[in-house]
C-alpha cells in the first residue's frame, strides 16, 4: 500500500525580505514574489497550488530568513511532521 503524502507550506511574509531563493529552487514553480509590499517594503514570497507540492522542503532549506516552514503529513498519521532545517 502507497502511503500519500500531504504537503503544506507556510510563508511568513514579515519575516521575508523577497530574496527570490524559494522561487529560484522550488522543482514545481509554486513559488512567487507577490506584486504587494510586505511591512519592511519587501516583496514577500507567495506559496499557490498547495495540492502540486511535493513536500520536498528545499524552499525551507534555502530561506535565510527562516520564513519558511513545511509541513508533511502522510494521509493514514494524525500529527503532521514539521520539516524545515536539517
Amino acid at each position: 500500500m502507497k502511503r500519500v503524502t500531504i504537503s503544506k507550506i507556510k510563508i511568513d511574509a514579515r519575516k521575508c525580505k523577497g530574496c527570490g531563493y524559494c522561487v529560484r529552487f522550488c522543482p514545481q514553480d509554486l513559488i512567487h514574489l507577490d506584486a504587494n509590499l510586505n511591512q519592511k517594503g519587501y516583496h514577500p514570497a507567495v506559496f499557490t497550488e498547495e495540492k502540486k507540492c511535493t513536500g520536498c522542503a528545499l524552499c525551507g532549506l534555502v530561506c535565510p530568513d527562516l520564513a519558511i516552514v513545511v509541513y508533511k503529513k502522510r494521509q493514514n498519521d494524525s500529527l503532521p511532521q514539521r520539516k524545515t532545517r536539517c
